[in-house]
């Protein structure tokens, strides 16, 4: 059975949970004044905002402003084992985390390896899915 999914449109794209965790702003500057960003932010669709992929798992709806961060939740989930948020934010290299982490914020079943087996196929499925549909709506 395929997930929910359906997109929306955001205010700032720095909103989603993951955002700051992937796109790291270059150039020294801070976070919020940042202009430049490794990967590249998602573009604001004129009169709408920012689109964002909502994909609902059983009563948790996943939000994502970008392919990458789609993208790195799938790569972070399938790793074996599950990295710790203390390694992931030291990674950020900006002092926040753990407990401000994306990976942190999800729900204990979520982690779960039965759950990760079982839905990351899914979730797969769904980026590949979702990489023409996205760009009818301004998505990656």
């Amino acid at each position: 059975m395929a997930l929910k999914h359906w997109f929306e449109y955001d205010s700032d794209w720095r909103l989603a949970p993951m955002a700051y965790w992937v796109h790291i702003e270059q150039e020294g500057k801070h976070w919020l004044q940042a202009d430049t960003f490794l990967p590249a932010p998602p573009r604001k669709i004129t009169g709408k905002g920012y689109p964002v992929l909502c994909v609902e798992v059983r009563d948790v709806v996943l939000r994502f402003s970008s392919p990458a961060q789609l993208c790195a939740f799938i790569e972070t989930l399938s790793l074996r084992p599950l990295p710790s948020t203390r390694r992931l934010s030291d990674c950020r290299g900006t002092g926040h985390g753990p407990n401000s982490h994306w990976l942190s914020r999800l729900p204990a079943w979520m982690k779960q390896s039965g759950f990760r087996d079982k839905t990351l196929p899914k979730i797969a499925a769904l980026e590949r899915q979702v990489a023409d549909e996205g760009r009818s709506v301004g998505w990656g």
